[in-house]
Order: C-alpha cells, then sequence, then structure tokens
C-alpha cells in the first residue's frame, strides 16, 4: 500500500505541473491587462475629478443643490449622478449596485493576491521531486533546468501577488472615497427634491 503511494503521489504532481504553469502564465498575462486598466483609470481620475472635486467642494458650502454635470467627463460618479438626476427616488438601489460594481472590480485582484503566490509556490515545489532524482543520478544538467523552472514559477507568482496587491489597496481606497461622496452627494441633491414633491 504505501509503496503504490509513494510511486502514485510523485506521478499526480507531475500531472500537475503543466495545469499550474499555464495557470501561472494566464495569471501573469491577466495581471499585466489588470495593470494597463489601473493606469488608465488613475490616468482618468488625475485628468478629469477635478469637476467632480469642485461639485463635492460647492455642495460642501452649501451653495447649491441642483446637480451640474456639464463638465463632468470622471467617469464612475459621473454616471452614478447622471442617474441621481434622472431617478431621485432610487438612490439607495444607484448606491447598492454602485457597491456592487466596485466590489466586483476589486474581486478579480483579490483573486489574483490570492491566487497568483499559491500558484508560485506549487510551481516552485513540483519541479524539485524530479531535481532531487537527477542529483542522486549526478545528472546536474537537468538538475539545473528543473531548478531554472522551480524558481522561475516563485518570480512569476509573487510578481502575481504583489501588482495585484498594490492595484486593490490603491483601487480600494479610490472607490470607499468614491462611494462616500455619492452618498454625500445624494444626500444633498435627493433630500431637496424630495421636499420639493411633497410641496
Amino acid at each position: 500500500m504505501n509503496n503504490w503511494l509513494e510511486s502514485f503521489l510523485p506521478v499526480l504532481a507531475q500531472a500537475l505541473q503543466l495545469p499550474v504553469t499555464l495557470g501561472l502564465l494566464a495569471g501573469a498575462a491577466m495581471t499585466v491587462v489588470y495593470l494597463g486598466g489601473f493606469c488608465a483609470e488613475a490616468w482618468s481620475r488625475w485628468r478629469y475629478s477635478g469637476e467632480f472635486h469642485r461639485l463635492i467642494a460647492r455642495l460642501k458650502r452649501g451653495s447649491g443643490t441642483t446637480l451640474q454635470l456639464e463638465g463632468i467627463r470622471f467617469g464612475f460618479p459621473a454616471r452614478v449622478l447622471l442617474e441621481f438626476s434622472q431617478t431621485p427616488a432610487a438612490v439607495d438601489k444607484i448606491l447598492d449596485d454602485a457597491q456592487l460594481a466596485t466590489e466586483r472590480a476589486l474581486g478579480k485582484l483579490h483573486f489574483g493576491v490570492r491566487l497568483g503566490p499559491m500558484l508560485g509556490l506549487a510551481g516552485t515545489l513540483i519541479p524539485l521531486g524530479p531535481a532531487l532524482r537527477t542529483l542522486g543520478n549526478s545528472d546536474f544538467n537537468n538538475l539545473g533546468e528543473q531548478l531554472i523552472v522551480s524558481f522561475s514559477s516563485t518570480v512569476v507568482g509573487l510578481f502575481i501577488g504583489a501588482l495585484c496587491f498594490v492595484m486593490y489597496a490603491i483601487r480600494q481606497r479610490w472607490y470607499t472615497q468614491d462611494l462616500n461622496d455619492l452618498e454625500f452627494v445624494a444626500r444633498t441633491l435627493i433630500k431637496p427634491q424630495e421636499a420639493q414633491l411633497v410641496e
């Protein structure tokens, strides 16, 4: 029984090497795609967030209760604000949908934070079995190749996890501020409209 297990487990581990390697390559490609989207969003925020922040500042001063969207090109909050102007009675639903959208965006990065290092560790350990076997046979060329694959998997896995973690942390701060601002705008703009309807 023990001999059967001892012979089966290495075969199973070697069978997992191809899926793990493909998972690392796919994860690295997706991380590069996420990085491109992150850079584009950061550029958009840097370029267009001024109008949105001026709207927030004007509402804090109480200098207006009407929604002025002309010139606001800041994607996510501006789209939600446009919905406020159209359907003020559904503000709770709109805010809930906005929160779900941010959770979906962050969920992809959280997946990379967790899965990247796990695949990297698996990709590191799987080639070590054949490497130790070649070491016993004094096949140093094959040993070097196996170690290169092993350590490369570690680097790729850490690359995926580190980049996804940085993007996750920054985007979480962005979206938390967005939702806070949207809730403030909703309370400031929707209540006067409701009061007019009551009158």
